[in-house]
């Protein structure tokens, strides 16, 4: 009976023990939000910071309200307030792996390469199947130049969500770097067809393209500038391409065109003065490379254009002084080195 009596009282004091504890750790747990501070808006917070400080002071046990403005801050470029607010975040709850994912974004903003990468592995500790985190792994480690890793992890990705648009264009990035253009092309093309406003995809679908001087790249290019009607470098794309395969027209139309946008653009003048040059306006030609040189001394391709102008009008002294000017500025260019040789062999007949 007395044995029985004993283990009554065991289990009853084992059972007070356990209110107790669940007790003080419920109340440590609701009363978390009471430690911090008010927050304070002054006449400098920005207004998207004000609302949310308004609503943490009225719960301010709320994670997902700091994790917001940890955000906002994010966006504003205050980093330092930002990673307070995630150092909050994690306090309340550890465990969610877009914590870690956000936290990484913010380290690799600042150049942090080593907390970027300690926050990505502890997200993909804690979610293994992660797409988002496994294709941020895999870009870090391409910045890196370790393509390997980056291969091994994108793939990961990529094996649990196939439908990634930023996977497949981070896949495709890689197999570039590979030099396997066929597949990085159709990774790209992959990118596009589940998110067809992907501006950098298009972007590598008429770089690839044009490489191979295949005739739809001007139209990646075009996809492009319809999501960028002002992105210089998608008309500078289309432009080379017609340049390349000695469309001059077209050519000329996109570089003019990226004038009226950018009036003092240096590789357009020198461009327009190499389709000048090639359609025999060796004036006008002149005229283009000078203003390359006048906007930038030291443009040595600038002088290199300019001497074949002169050379082509029978100037010869001022064409060898522009290519030894292009050689002081550039000794490794050896169009420049090639020209004044020639001429050089020329005189001495």
């Amino acid at each position: 009976m007395s044995s029985l009596r004993a283990k009554r009282i065991n289990l009853f004091l084992l059972f007070a023990v356990y209110c107790l504890l669940f007790t003080f750790f419920s109340s440590c747990g609701n009363g978390e939000g009471d430690k911090l501070p008010v927050a304070t808006n002054d006449s400098i917070t920005p207004a998207d910071i004000r609302a949310i400080n308004d609503k943490i002071n009225t719960d301010r046990g709320n994670v997902d309200l700091y994790f917001q403005r940890a955000k906002a801050y994010f966006s504003h470029n205050d980093y330092s307030n930002a990673v307070n607010d995630m150092k909050i975040v994690l306090n309340f709850d550890s465990t969610k792996s877009n914590y870690y994912i956000f936290l990484s974004d913010l380290y690799f903003s600042q150049n942090q390469t080593r907390d970027t990468r300690d926050m990505l592995r502890k997200a993909i500790a804690l979610d293994s199947t992660n797409s988002e985190a496994l294709t941020k792994y895999s870009q870090l480690f391409y910045l890196l130049k370790q393509y390997d890793t980056a291969t091994i992890f994108i793939n990961r990705s990529l094996h649990f969500n196939n439908s990634s648009s930023v996977a497949h264009f981070q896949k495709g990035m890689i197999l570039k770097e590979w030099g396997d253009t066929a597949k990085a092309i159709s990774s790209f093309q992959s990118a596009v067809e589940f998110n067809q406003q992907y501006y950098d995809a298009y972007m590598q679908l008429g770089l690839l393209h044009s490489v191979k001087k295949n005739p739809v790249a001007p139209g990646f290019f075009s996809n492009a500038l319809n999501i960028d009607p002002k992105s210089i470098e998608a008309r500078y794309g289309k432009a080379k391409f017609f340049q390349d395969v000695s469309d001059y027209e077209n050519a000329l139309k996109e570089y003019n065109s990226i004038l009226d946008i950018s009036p003092e653009n240096q590789e357009v003048a020198f461009n327009i003065g190499g389709i000048l040059f090639v359609q025999k306006k060796y004036n006008e030609a002149l005229e283009k490379y000078e203003l390359t040189i006048k906007r930038d001394a030291n443009f040595f391709r600038g002088y290199y254009g300019r001497g074949r102008c002169y050379e082509a009008l029978g100037e010869i002294n001022k064409a060898k002084e522009d290519y030894k000017r292009c050689l002081a500025l550039n000794p490794q260019f050896d169009l420049a080195a090639i020209q004044l040789d020639a001429l050089d062999r020329k005189g001495k007949k």
